[in-house]
């Protein structure tokens, strides 16, 4: 339990400080990613279990974030957005696993689960990190 407040309170000051430091690209993927992962909590409280079977309200929903990061990835012009796409494909394959396989241990399916937005969150934050940067560098460049 301990566990999902901190991850709550770290995608909650990866979000401020992205909003804050980034730009739209880097927003938009944030706010996709916490919308998402408030979303997974409604859909694992709703359904009054915690990841025993494969929940179909929470395949929808990270269904739907993939399709958000697959399409802001084929538009983008930054690397950056293609591994964050990449690791929500993970994150479905694996409820495809567990629907394939229902004898996985609920424990290691919500590893499988929540592992990956880790690393979305620190991709996100590295590139709202970079931008920062490159804006700070052109504006030294345009001093007089």
């Amino acid at each position: 339990m301990i566990w999902g407040y901190i991850y709550i309170a770290l995608i909650v000051t990866v979000l401020v400080t992205v909003l804050w430091i980034g730009d739209w690209e880097c927003r938009l993927s944030i706010f996709t990613l916490f919308t998402a992962s408030a979303l997974s909590i409604l859909a694992v409280h709703l359904s009054g279990r915690y990841l025993e079977n494969a929940n179909p309200l929470l395949i929808a929903f990270d269904l739907l974030t993939l399709a958000v990061f697959v399409v802001h990835a084929l538009y983008s012009r930054r690397y950056w957005t293609l591994p964050v796409a990449a690791l929500q494909m993970i994150t479905c394959g694996t409820h495809f696993a567990k629907l394939s396989a229902p004898t996985i241990v609920a424990n290691v399916y919500a590893a499988g689960q929540g592992h990956w937005a880790y690393v979305q969150m620190a991709i996100i934050l590295v590139a709202a990190i970079h931008v920062r940067a490159r804006m700070r560098e052109e504006a030294r460049a345009h001093r007089p």
